[in-house]
């Protein structure tokens, strides 16, 4: 994979788990979210108001797969609030799982990633509520939606 290519996952992913994480600092959770960055390098944002999780993420792999459709997906990100995997878990439980397909990894085995990154609730005294984000887990498998 190119540097080129790296630097979009990245972009993307970094403002998918900021995203969510200001949402875990306001309400101690988040809704599943959609983000793509199409062709022309514009990152896209899909949510809805379905409060449950399950719903909500299977109503964002339908405009997942409709928008798969159009040819200009590169990269997707698909977040949810979740629990960390039992193999995984250590001291911290809940996890932002995020999904992550690139079209540059569309003919590599291995052509998908979740990325599986820990956070804790936190607060010091009387102060905010923060986030405090532990090192992503990463897991490979094939691609679901961008294929050939």
């Amino acid at each position: 994979m190119s540097t080129h290519e790296d630097e979009k996952a990245f972009r993307i992913l970094e403002q998918a788990v900021h995203k969510a994480q200001t949402s875990l600092e306001l309400t101690k959770n988040f809704q599943p979210f959609l983000m793509l960055l199409n062709d022309v390098g514009e990152i896209e944002l899909f949510e809805n108001e379905v409060k449950d999780s399950t719903e909500s993420y299977a109503l964002l792999e339908d405009t997942l797969k409709a928008r798969v459709k159009e040819e200009d997906v590169d990269v997707m990100v698909l977040a949810v609030d979740t629990l960390m995997p039992e193999k995984f878990v250590k001291d911290t439980p809940s996890s932002i799982r995020l999904h992550l397909e690139e079209k540059s990894q569309i003919d590599k085995k291995i052509s998908a990633r979740f990325l599986y990154v820990p956070y804790e609730l936190c607060r010091i005294g009387d102060g905010e509520l923060f986030v405090k984000l532990h090192a992503p887990i990463p897991v490979g498998f094939p691609a679901e939606y961008i294929v050939n």
